[in-house]
């Protein structure tokens, strides 16, 4: 038995069945249902020690940039004038208010701003580095001078040292 040829102006096709305006039956969802309620309540993981003590040192560290700019500018200079010192003040001062932004979001356990904290401090230290560098030769460099710049070098190093302390990677790893 042979199908007849095809004709292009027949209707092949059947009807289709489309679902009516309103209320649909309801359908098996994919999704289980909510949760039961022991579930819902989940204990929050305590916060290390050495977290909070981290937070502090990169608190401290913020605090060192603009204070110490201003104080190295007023020991050496006696004024803050000039555009030289108003962009140092300026620029110490945006580097603070980012460290303090990834230091609220490290207590908050974020594992990115830890890394962020790290990597940012590293680039700035190697900054603090050649100032101290610089200082050493000029060798008119005031005692104050020396004690800003051995902060803006420690307090970075031990912050970095208290976020990657052992009790700390259960703490950064839920984000």
């Amino acid at each position: 038995m042979t199908q007849p040829p095809f004709d292009p102006y027949s209707r092949p096709m059947r009807p289709v069945e489309h679902p009516q305006a309103g209320p649909q039956p309801p359908y098996p969802s994919p999704h289980p249902g909510r949760m039961r309620d022991v579930d819902q309540h989940t204990a929050a993981l305590p916060r290390p020690t050495a977290v909070v003590v981290s937070f502090v040192l990169w608190l401290l560290t913020a605090l060192s940039w603009p204070v110490g700019s201003l104080t190295r500018t007023l020991a050496e200079d006696g004024a803050v004038t000039g555009f030289g010192p108003i962009m140092a003040l300026f620029t110490s001062a945006c580097l603070a208010v980012a460290c303090v932004w990834g230091a609220v979001l490290l207590l908050g356990g974020s594992y990115h701003a830890r890394l962020g904290l790290c990597g940012g401090a590293l680039v700035i230290g190697v900054l603090a580095l050649a100032a101290a560098i610089a200082a050493a030769r000029d060798g008119d460099t005031t005692g104050v001078s020396w004690v800003v710049i051995v902060l803006r070098l420690a307090l970075p190093a031990a912050a970095s040292a208290f976020s990657f302390l052992p009790g700390t990677r259960q703490y950064f790893s839920g984000s």
